[in-house]
């Protein structure tokens, strides 16, 4: 195959890892495209949008990926120097800065080409109407064009920077998904910051699904039991379909999150992924505690709590509870998802499930993310199983990639 052929390759595993879906015949398709498109910039993405591209929510996420993918290898390098990719900290909602056209920075600084060395379209190359029979042998002349056009000559290795760099790029990429199945008890400080670097693409992809899941639901389900009586009608064909009431959608959320030291990197990172979704929710309400409530949010990637906690504290669920049965009139209601995360324990202090068995009943459903390790609930001070006969649901939420899928059973 090809090196262009292989880079479409890599283009669409790099599209799937980040969330969207991608069938075997859409990757041909999309090979025969590049095929008949050329290597021109503008037309190479029209062909790959149109041929990968099934939702529009995915487009934003299709264009960044492909500008980064497709950069010049000079580019890339330039940015590299200027954008080092240590511990920044990225936030769920983080894109590229207003503004910014990586087609105008590459006419500002790159110079133009030699004529000859334009790309050209393959349509006046072969006869007028006749389709491509080898996409194979049209990749190997885009790639002797592209050689052309770099001053590259046909056959030669690429540069040892441009190979450098994808070795890194590789490695980068691996690490995060690494660091999404690394569990939460076993995080450092460090962890924590390669945690935080995985979450930007983690959490779109979070919001892309969940998006979707909700689009789904404004049809409702279909009935199956209704829909074989109907077709009975017409001898047996399928074509009036019935559907059950539409479930809501729109809930309002509220967030208990545990930052006491046994869980505060998982919370954090709760939080953080949630504050990214908040358009898909009617109402989001966001509280962290020790020993106590305090409303929390997120700026600039940093959490914000009000009142500040004492985060040595002994903690006590029992408290928070009752603190947040006072506020119930102003919270709670029957859209209400109440959404916990912690480990249940409680220093052996009164673990006033009861509050929580009252709560539930004000609410559509409590769910509880639970980050610490199967084998280790109910040992010690954890007073996980007496709220977990309260709740509706305790979901295992140990790294990254359990925690995303915890939070889609959220909606």
């Amino acid at each position: 195959m090809s090196t262009l052929g292989e880079q479409v390759l890599r283009f669409v595993q790099r599209l799937r890892a980040a969330g969207v879906r991608i069938s075997v015949s859409e990757t041909l398709d999309a090979m025969n495209a590049v095929a008949l498109a050329g290597i021109e910039m503008a037309r190479m993405r029209e062909a790959l949008s149109a041929t990968l591209i099934k939702d529009e929510a995915d487009r934003p996420l299709f264009e960044e990926l492909f500008i980064a993918f497709f950069r010049p290898p000079g580019e890339k390098r330039e940015i590299s120097r200027k954008r080092p990719g240590s511990g920044t900290s990225i936030s769920p909602s983080s894109a590229r800065s207003p503004g910014e056209s990586p087609q105008t920075s590459r006419s500002s600084e790159t110079p133009e080409p030699h004529p000859s060395a334009k790309p050209r379209k393959l349509g006046a190359e072969r006869k007028s109407g006749t389709p491509a029979q080898n996409p194979s042998a049209e990749f190997e002349r885009l790639d002797a064009r592209r050689g052309e056009a770099t001053g590259q000559p046909k056959g030669e290795p690429r540069e040892v920077g441009e190979q450098a760099s994808s070795e890194i790029e590789a490695g980068r990429i691996a690490r995060l998904h690494a660091i999404e199945r690394t569990p939460f008890a076993g995080y450092s400080d460090l962890e924590y910051e390669q945690a935080r670097e995985a979450l930007g693409p983690l959490a779109r992809r979070y919001r892309v699904r969940l998006g979707r899941r909700l689009r789904a639901a404004k049809a409702g389900r279909i009935d199956f039991r209704r829909t074989i009586r109907a077709s009975l009608q017409r001898g047996g064909a399928f074509c009036d379909l019935r559907f059950r009431a539409r479930r809501p959608r729109r809930v309002d959320l509220v967030v208990l999150a545990d930052v006491s030291g046994s869980v505060r990197y998982s919370s954090t990172l709760m939080l953080e992924i949630i504050a990214g979704a908040r358009a898909h929710f009617r109402r989001v309400r966001s509280f962290v505690y020790v020993d106590r409530l305090a409303e929390a949010d997120f700026e600039n990637g940093h959490l914000l709590m009000t009142p500040v906690l004492d985060l040595y504290a002994r903690s006590d669920f029992g408290r928070v509870l009752g603190e947040l049965w006072e506020r119930r009139g102003e919270l709670l209601n029957r859209a209400t998802v109440l959404v916990i995360m912690g480990d249940g324990r409680n220093n052996r202090r009164p673990a006033r499930a009861d509050l929580l068995r009252e709560t539930a009943r004000l609410c559509r459903a409590v769910v509880w993310l639970i980050p610490e390790e199967p084998g280790r609930w109910g040992t010690g001070d954890s007073a996980i199983f007496q709220y977990a006969r309260e709740v509706s649901a305790m979901l295992r939420s140990g790294n990254l990639r359990e925690l995303e899928k915890a939070l889609l059973e959220v909606a």
